[in-house]
């Protein structure tokens, strides 16, 4: 093992001894040159003063800790005019001054650190040979100078949460060559702004449609040209659209009550009992006038809690909104969402929760695919036959069908007999018509996409609630057709019909929410303009966002807003 194994081979260092232990291997090096220069005046100086020993920790060799121990010499500096006296011989290719490990160490122990932070990256550093305590860690990523970037040409702006709803920062990055170039504390217009003013290039900028973005962009660089997100114009244009639903609520609620009526003409009878004969052995069952009534379960429990509250707080906020109350003080007034106080104060009847399909008749009836057989579809008109009775015990039944030959667990039974709960409603009796609740009632998020993808991909329950909702609401599918035209209008690159769309949006049968959204575009239209226009868009900005998200939870929340920056911006 020779120098030029351990160190780079400028360095003139020789071993002197090598000493073995289980974990760490220990080197002697020392300098093989006749003089050194002085750090201060630059003057070489051969005239030794005394020599000292330095410990420092190297990359690891097979698993185990390598400590290298450099006797290091002090030298007398004989020009006049140094302030100098003494000097010790450096060896920059090695360490720097005061570090207490080599160049290449620290730098593979930085980029454990960029990756993984600081505790994981310490605990990883431990195991990999490199033992360092976890604020070493921090501090190495801390002193790490970042390289200067060129100026960029084409900026996208967003932001991203320290704590969402709270505190927000700002990220830019350079959409030409893919990499975030800095972080701001805030997304202010002022501290963008002041950015823009040190970086005088920049031509075009991409950003969403905040009003803070647009001022500071207009302030700090009045020359760029401001590019809105084509992908955040046609989401608000859906939130548009979701408001009109939202507010529609109660005909939505009509339209899945006629697909219950519709889909339950469509069940045939069931005749399981004259198609397969009874089982030779039927145990004797109590009456079903006698038995006691059937007890909602748990979980239906805490929905119809659930529920309470929710319609608790709409008749607040209807209260508090008849007398005049502004939105922002009821929602801080009964600590909720703004967002929510909205919905609620935009609708005139209760929003009920969208129900998702269950596992009933109905469900089963409409399946367009047969099911395979399973080991439990054997005993299901035994199993039928014995519930109609009033044997409603999962268990029970579990054992009977075991003694007829069923392999299968009792949690089969259980996930079976469970959809035979679902319709018995508190309070009634076992053998009493449930009462008629519709089989599926979407919400106007669902509806929304219901009505803007292909036909082809609709379920029958679907074709019969769109076939409803057309025929009781037919100025639905204009506004369904106009979304559309401005999506093409975005996605084909069309700036000349996006003024005639704007135009059509005054049309009678627009709704009032759609209509609003074209009146916003009009107050930022040469930004919507160059969003059509132009090729770029802040979805690569999106995914930057989203690995800051990573770092930012991988540290735990702990770390300052330095260090989250050091590690965002280390890619470059």
């Amino acid at each position: 093992m020779g120098p030029g194994y351990l160190l780079p081979r400028m360095v003139a260092l020789a071993v002197e001894w090598i000493r073995l232990t289980p974990e760490t291997v220990r080197i002697g090096l020392a300098s093989q040159s006749a003089f050194s220069c002085c750090p201060a005046c630059g003057q070489r100086s051969s005239r030794v003063h005394s020599h000292y020993t330095r410990t420092l920790q190297d990359l690891p060799a097979h698993g185990r800790v390598i400590q290298l121990q450099l006797r290091i010499r002090r030298f007398f500096c004989d020009f006049p005019d140094c302030q100098q006296q003494t000097f010790a011989e450096r060896f920059p290719e090695v360490t720097n001054v005061h570090w207490r490990k080599t160049c290449r160490l620290t730098q593979a122990l930085r980029q454990i650190g960029f990756a993984a932070g600081g505790e994981s990256g310490a605990r990883l550093a431990g195991e990999l040979g490199m033992p360092l305590s976890p604020d070493t860690m921090l501090r190495l990523m801390r002193r790490t100078a970042l390289l200067t970037i060129a100026e960029p040409r084409v900026l996208g702006v967003d932001d991203w949460a320290f704590h969402r709803s709270q505190r927000y920062g700002t990220i830019l990055c350079d959409l030409e060559s893919h990499r975030p170039i800095d972080l701001l504390p805030e997304r202010s217009a002022s501290t963008l702004a002041a950015w823009l003013q040190r970086h005088p290039g920049v031509q075009f900028i991409s950003r969403d449609r905040s009003s803070e973005y647009a001022k500071g962009a207009s302030v700090g660089a009045p020359q760029a040209r401001q590019i809105a997100d084509r992908w955040h114009l046609l989401h608000n244009l859906i939130e548009a659209f979701d408001r009109a639903l939202d507010r529609n609520h109660a005909l939505l609620a009509q339209m899945a009550n006629a697909l219950d009526q519709a889909v339950a003409a469509r069940i045939p009878p069931t005749a399981a009992e004259d198609r397969v004969p009874p089982p030779p052995q039927v145990p004797a069952l109590v009456e079903p006038s006698k038995l006691p009534p059937k007890q909602p379960t748990q979980r239906q429990r805490r929905q119809e809690q659930r529920r309470t509250r929710r319609r608790a707080r709409f008749d607040q906020i209807k209260e508090l909104q008849a007398q005049g109350v502004p939105l922002l003080r009821i929602a801080k007034q009964l600590h909720l969402a703004r967002c929510t106080v909205r919905r609620y104060a935009r609708t005139d009847q209760f929003p009920e929760r969208a129900v998702r399909h269950g596992k009933d008749i109905v469900s089963q009836a409409l399946c367009r695919q047969p099911k395979s057989a399973g080991p439990l579809d054997p005993y299901l008109d035994y199993l039928k036959r014995c519930w109609e009775a009033g044997c409603h015990n999962a268990t029970q039944l579990y054992r009977e069908i075991q003694e007829q030959g069923f392999s299968g667990s009792p949690y089969m039974v259980r996930r079976r007999v469970a959809s035979w709960r679902e319709p018995t409603e508190s309070g009634q009796e076992s053998g009493e018509q449930p009462e008629c609740r519709p089989a599926w009632r979407p919400s106007p998020r669902t509806v929304i996409w219901l009505l803007l993808k292909p036909d082809r991909d609709h379920s029958p329950e679907q074709e019969i609630f769109l076939a409803a909702l057309r025929q009781r609401w037919p100025e639905l599918m204009e506004n369904v057709a106009f979304i559309q035209e401005f999506r093409s209008v975005l996605c084909q690159r069309r700036p000349a019909d996006l003024d005639a769309w704007v135009d059509l949006a005054s049309e009678p049968s627009i709704l009032p929410e759609i209509k609003q959204f074209a009146q916003n575009l009009q107050q930022d239209w040469a930004a919507v303009t160059e969003a059509v226009r132009q090729p770029w868009s802040n979805g690569q900005v999106e995914g930057q966002v989203n690995r800051l998200k990573l770092i930012k939870r991988q540290m735990y929340g702990r770390a300052n807003f330095d260090l989250l920056r050091q590690r965002v911006l280390h890619a470059n």
